[in-house]
């Protein structure tokens, strides 16, 4: 214990001398935690340079946009939102999670669900997990997913097929083993119909209920 703390002591000292020597520095008066586990009350002085900005004696606030940054935010949210009052937003697009997996969509795409899905020929889906929609001048993106409520994609169930025929052979050496087998995957294909962006993007949307997303 006391060779830590003669250690510690000659370590500063060092410190210190080498600190004074580069620059003109305040010295500031702590406590240090380490040593006060052994001996309460002793102090320790320690350096800080002088180009190191100075502790502030109480909690500061720090803004996360200024104003100038949120004026031009304003603008854009306007801009936007009268684009989607008057219906010149462009061909919208959007990414979709679906299943496990993300898709890039747009109106009239067809798009294909691997694996077993429930819904059969001819159902009606809107698709809720949506990452982001954009058009001609804008993108939104959400965090993770967009409000249910301002962005709505239907889709329809138009196929259920199975993929090509696919195969697995496995083998061991020197063991007389071999098997081949051969599979096929469940395929669902979807075609989006619409993509609506429903309202101003800056008004939250209130929800009837809340539920599980799938």
């Amino acid at each position: 214990m006391a060779a830590l703390t003669i250690f510690s002591n000659a370590f500063k000292l060092v410190a210190n001398n080498c600190f004074k020597k580069l620059t003109p520095s305040t010295i500031c008066r702590t406590t240090n935690s380490a040593l006060s586990l052994w001996e309460p009350g002793r102090a320790t002085y320690v350096t800080r340079l002088g180009w190191m900005p100075p502790i502030p004696k109480h909690q500061v606030e720090v803004p996360e946009i200024d104003e100038e940054k949120e004026k031009i935010m304003k603008d854009v949210t306007k801009e936007i939102n009268k684009q989607v009052a008057t219906d010149k937003v462009g061909r919208l697009f959007a990414v979709v999670h679906l299943c496990g997996k993300q898709f890039k969509i747009t109106e009239s795409d067809i798009i294909i669900v691997q694996g077993h899905w429930p819904p059969t020929i001819g159902d009606k889906i809107k698709l809720e997990k949506v990452l982001l929609v954009g058009g001609t001048d804008f993108t939104l993106i959400g965090r993770p997913i967009l409000d249910r409520e301002l962005v709505s994609i239907n889709a329809t169930v138009i196929e259920k097929t199975l993929s090509s025929t696919k195969y697995n052979f496995r083998m061991k050496k020197r063991k007389q083993f071999r098997r081949l087998h051969f599979y096929r995957t469940p395929h669902t294909m979807l075609r989006i119909n619409t993509i609506d962006i429903n309202g101003d993007i800056d008004k939250r949307k209130e929800m009837e209920e809340i539920d599980r997303i799938y």
